[in-house]
């Protein structure tokens, strides 16, 4: 895949999250400090202790309790399979209403991009922000992609070049007319979840042999995506599909 823009993307990602993350000693705990941003514009916080076989992750409850105290319902049936199925698909446990992992000095790296990935993809599943609910906006598309025949495999994990996995959350298998398409959707497009997306999209292209097209579905239900978010996306030669106007993509889609 090429790209209109020179630098290197994913050393300047790596580069980024080196210089605005911070770690801070709590007791037997350290605070990561993230620079991505939950839907409060609050970095995204996680602790790490010292375990018998490594390391033990935590959010310490903050995301689950955040999304209740907003009037999300994370305790319906349907809900908490959600939920679990986002935490198994990138590794991380659901415990006592916490994100939890386990990690070996040989690991630690890759389980934070997962604590990272988890507790982004369980805030970012609502449809709107209000404290009445909801649809997940994962279940909208789901609903799209079924209404139109839109065949595809959910929640699927890949390995990028720098040894990272990353969770997209469909795949539609290649055509007579068209390549295997890569679907990510964001509910809250910003620029930190956008950068991540597109991060994710160019470390797994670096390691694969098939040629694959990438879709980003942004939720632009209740509030206007920035043209600036648009405009990342497209020069990385990724699809951007504002929901408004998801109907004109069916014939590229489906086929």
């Amino acid at each position: 895949m090429s790209s209109s823009v020179s630098f290197d993307f994913i050393e300047n990602y790596l580069s980024w999250i080196r210089s605005k993350s911070s770690q801070k000693t709590i007791g037997d705990f350290e605070e990561i400090t993230t620079p991505f941003v939950d839907s409060h514009n609050d970095k995204i916080q996680f602790y790490v202790s010292r375990s018998p076989n490594g390391f033990s992750l935590t959010d310490d409850g903050y995301t689950l309790s955040d999304l209740e105290m907003c009037g999300c319902d994370v305790k319906s049936k349907k809900r908490k399979a959600f939920i679990q199925q986002i935490a198994e698909s990138l590794g991380v446990s659901i415990k006592n209403g916490e994100i939890t992992a386990e990690a070996t000095e040989a690991d630690i790296a890759c389980k934070q991009h997962m604590m990272i990935q988890a507790m982004l993809k369980i805030s970012d599943m609502f449809l709107t922000s209000s404290s009445r609910v909801k649809s997940l906006f994962f279940e909208e598309v789901d609903s799209f992609f079924s209404q139109y025949d839109i065949r595809n495999t959910p929640s699927i994990m890949m390995m990028g070049q720098s040894g990272l996995s990353h969770r997209f959350d469909f795949v539609i298998p290649a055509s007579k007319k068209m390549p295997e398409r890569i679907v990510t959707t964001l509910n809250a497009p910003s620029k930190q979840n956008v950068q991540a997306a597109i991060f994710a999209w160019n470390d797994v292209m670096k390691t694969r042999s098939t040629h694959s097209r990438g879709y980003i579905i942004l939720n632009d239900a209740k509030k206007a995506v920035n043209p600036e978010i648009v405009a990342a996306i497209k020069s990385y030669e990724l699809v951007a599909v504002p929901w408004k106007e998801r109907e004109a993509y069916i014939p590229e889609l489906a086929s």
